[in-house]
């Protein structure tokens, strides 16, 4: 049975995520899992044994940093049972029991991967453990579970609430109006109003913009089109903020400058600055 995943690593996000992936398992009737992975690299110490130090010295050095690294990884261990089991107990609280938690040693990004068949949509903090005290920072590891997990991805980026409406992002190519079918046959976004937004629009993209408009209603999505102008990830946040949208919605990453993901992109701006979940689609 497919799942939603919850990667948590004790950053601050981590209450988030698991909040948003509660939301997500309730509405989907899916069964949630709490992922914690321990990533070895994390806890390294990078020091410099050369040099004129006598061999006996360099030896015991070396056992006293083997030890070190022990107790690291065990601490490190039972601060993540600690939060999985923190998470559970609010979940359980909330009314949520179809709940499994998971602790892995490993790669973040590997473990994904060989769970990958089993994941319905991942949730995922914009940043982690090393970047949270940057509220402005991206995550390496949300880059390279973006590009290569193939399934939905949610990324938590604050406190969350239920959303009662999304912005979709639109710019009239073949690939968003294919974004726009898969809007429609997403049960994540069922009941909600879609804010159908475009950016610095053209006679040629305005007619693709009206049709997908027209789709989503033929669906029975409630509709609000709005066309912008200005910079594409600034006029996206302006709005979703005046409006007061629960959540965003875009491609995960393309070539054009609506889709472009983490060169200099637009959706990378989108994260850094959003205070509303983004939903990645695939």
């Amino acid at each position: 049975m497919t799942n939603i995943i919850a990667c948590i690593d004790g950053a601050s996000y981590s209450q988030s995520v698991a909040d948003l992936s509660v939301w997500t398992a309730k509405t989907l009737s899916a069964p949630l899992t709490l992922l914690h992975v321990l990533d070895k690299s994390d806890r390294e110490i990078a020091i410099e044994l050369s040099g004129n130090i006598g061999l006996g010295s360099r030896e015991h050095l070396l056992q006293e940093l083997v030890e070190l690294d022990e107790k690291r990884a065990k601490v490190a261990l039972r601060h993540g049972k600690a939060l999985l089991n923190e998470l559970e107990a609010k979940a359980l609280e909330s009314g949520f029991t179809d709940l499994h938690k998971l602790q892995k040693h490993g790669d973040l990004l590997e473990t994904l991967l060989d769970m990958e068949k089993d994941i319905r949509v991942l949730v995922i903090g914009k940043s982690g453990e090393l970047n949270q005290s940057n509220t402005k920072a991206v995550g390496s590891q949300l880059e390279s579970v973006v590009r290569t997990i193939k399934s939905h991805i949610l990324v938590a980026t604050g406190d969350f609430a239920a959303p009662q409406n999304y912005l979709l992002a639109f710019d009239g190519s073949e690939v968003s109006q294919k974004l726009v079918e898969k809007a429609i046959n997403t049960p994540l976004l069922k009941g909600l109003t879609c804010h159908l937004v475009m950016v610095e629009d053209s006679d040629e993209k305005a007619t693709a913009f009206a049709s997908a408009a027209e789709k989503l209603r033929t669906h029975g999505v409630n509709v609000v089109e709005a066309s912008l102008t200005g910079d594409v990830h600034r006029a996206i946040l302006d709005y979703q903020q005046y409006h007061q949208l629960g959540m965003i919605v875009m491609g995960a990453y393309g070539h054009s400058k609506l889709r472009q993901f983490f060169v200099g992109s637009n959706t990378t701006k989108i994260i850094i600055e959003s205070n509303v979940p983004l939903l990645l689609i695939r």
